[in-house]
Order: structure tokens, then sequence, then C-alpha cells
């Protein structure tokens, strides 16, 4: 059985593909977003979250969440090799062999990890990157109403240069169908399959939602 956590909603986007290799699966989500919290704040939540998923007996964990990924993964795998830890990562490598020049959209805090600086180096003069605060909390008090979500893709491409987007934060992932509307020449790119084609491919997908107080 794979765990799967969040910080929100956006792990709902990287649930969505790992339904589609099939499998059993236990959803986890925070209620605060965690883009512009500390370091400290983020790998506890993390923890507390994998805690309880491993009490309902999955073998896997799947961080979707990109900051939390930058944050805490490496830590997770240090405490405990007993179960496999999957994070999710901007699709950088993909987007840098489509494109020219990208932008990389993400949290100010996994912009700050030397995670995310290692995936980079040796590339920063075909990237820029465009670190958010609060975009994943404004996306989730859109609550998926269009007009409201089409001027928050607005407000993330006016950060945007070159030819190609990288989606780096889970909760982004819902805005490509504007951004593709607003932006039909821009190519776009997020995690998610590369998660998903870490697991193996299964008949079937059943999926459990599971309520935790951190």
């Amino acid at each position: 059985m794979v765990g799967v956590f969040d910080s929100g909603i956006g792990g709902i986007t990287t649930l969505c593909s790992l339904l589609e290799r099939g499998g059993d699966f236990v959803y986890l989500r925070d209620n605060v977003r965690y883009g512009d919290k500390s370091d400290k704040f983020i790998t506890a939540r993390t923890l507390s979250a994998c805690a309880a998923l491993k009490k309902v007996g999955v073998d896997t964990i799947v961080i979707a969440c990109n900051t939390a990924t930058a944050v805490a993964i490496e830590r997770l795998r240090e405490l405990d090799g007993a179960v496999k830890y999957i994070g999710t990562e901007p699709a950088v490598k993909p987007a840098l062999k489509s494109c020219k020049f990208v932008t990389v959209a993400l949290t100010k805090a996994a912009a700050e990890q030397r995670r995310f600086r290692s995936l980079i180096s040796g590339h920063e003069s075909r990237i820029k990157v465009a670190a958010f605060d609060r975009l994943a909390e404004d996306i989730e008090k859109a609550n998926f109403e269009k007009r409201t979500m089409i001027k928050i893709a607005e407000q993330l491409l006016n950060e945007v240069s070159g030819d190609g987007l990288v989606l780096g934060c889970t909760h982004y992932v819902f805005l490509k169908r504007y951004i593709a509307m607003l932006s039909p020449s821009l190519k776009l790119f997020d995690g998610n399959e590369g998660v998903a084609k870490q697991l193996p491919q299964r008949n079937n997908a059943t999926v459990k939602f599971l309520r935790i107080r951190f």
C-alpha cells in the first residue's frame, strides 16, 4: 500500500497520475501551505504525517509536495530505511531537453533549499527561478472558480520568461489548463509523471483518505 502526503490539495494532482498506474493508496493532506514556513516547521509536519501513514500499513510514501520533498525527504530517509520514500521534484531536466530557456515556478521555501540548487546547478544561464510565497494558498482559496483561477494564472505568467515553464509545486498543476489557454505556445512541465513511473503498474486502483490532528 502506498501513502501519499501533501500540505494541501496539490497532491491530488499527483494522486491522479498514480491512480493511472493502479495500486492501493492512502491520501493524507495537511491544511497549511508550506511555501512561507520554516524548515523546522515543514520537517516536523512531514514527519508527523509519515508516522500516521506508517501506522495504517504503507510500505511506500510519496511526498506529493515539492516543498516538503526539498526540505525533509533526506531526513526521512535517514530516519527510516524500512519505508521507500518517493519525492516530487521540479521537472527541470525534461524541460531543458525540450526548451531553450525555462522558468521554474516554485515556493520560496523550496527555492532556498540546497536540493533545488543542486538540481539546477550548471544550467543557471538557461533558467529563471520564479519563487512565490502564497500562490498555493491563493489556488486553494479560489476553490476552482474559473475567473479567479485565470487571474492567478496571469499572476504566474507575469513572472515567466522563455519557451518553457516548470510547475514546481503540485498546487500549481491546477493552473495548467488556464496557462495553456492564456499562452498556448508555452511548453508546460510538472513532476507528477516522473513520480508515477517510480511505482509498478497494477491492474486496479483504490484510494482511501486519512485524517489526523497535527
